[in-house]
């Protein structure tokens, strides 16, 4: 059911802003996962910054996000923004998101349910942002982009061709931020993967 609802083509998109089209997918997502989503406000969408090439996507928002009403505003966030200024990006420079867009205490459940529904809404999502670079942050988006085989433990730190509409995307997965605080001991393997990201972006010229 959800398939039909989402990926029926929409007629006359090709005029629709990306902000436009950002909003006809949370909606089907609205439709999709009503029994979830306690109401339309509660979706935590991204920063904004829709015209960044940068994309990261992390795996769902936290409760302080729910509270705060903005993704990536609590102690993982911190972390985040250190992690990115470290290879000279700012936070607010580049375009974030999550896997699943909201928060709700039945978060794990979804992504197991759904995980199908949520694969087919992230590459939309992608193909609607259209960025030159994705930064994966944990196994949940790794593993919902590539498919179970791939793990972070095996995966993190390599590059990934994705591709979405006949547009290659490379793609980087390193450790979720919240992992990262509870392993500091990982931090320098997450460093690693950054410098990954900072010399790709240099290559690809990406201001």
């Amino acid at each position: 059911m959800y398939n039909s609802l989402i990926y029926k083509k929409l007629s006359n998109t090709n005029n629709l802003s990306k902000k436009e089209l950002l909003k006809k997918l949370f909606t089907n997502i609205i439709q999709i996962l009503t029994k979830f989503i306690d109401h339309k406000d509660n979706l935590l969408l991204s920063n904004n910054k829709i015209n960044s090439k940068i994309m990261i996507i992390g795996d769902m928002p936290s409760h302080n996000d729910h509270i705060n009403k903005y993704i990536f505003s609590d102690e993982s966030g911190e972390l985040l923004n250190k992690m990115l200024r470290a290879i000279s990006i700012n936070k607010e420079d580049v375009y974030l998101t999550n896997i699943i867009p909201f928060y709700n205490k039945e978060s794990k459940s979804i992504y197991s349910i759904y995980k199908s529904f949520l694969k087919k809404t992230i590459i939309n999502h992608i193909s609607i942002i259209n960025p030159q670079i994705i930064l994966l942050l944990g196994s949940i988006p790794l593993e919902i982009l590539f498919g179970n085989e791939f793990s972070i433990s095996n995966n993190r730190g390599q590059w990934l061709n994705l591709k979405i509409n006949d547009k290659n995307i490379f793609t980087l997965c390193t450790f979720h931020p919240n992992f990262l605080i509870q392993q500091p001991n990982q931090k320098k393997n997450a460093w690693f993967d950054l410098q990954l990201f900072e010399k790709k972006i240099k290559d690809l010229n990406i201001k």
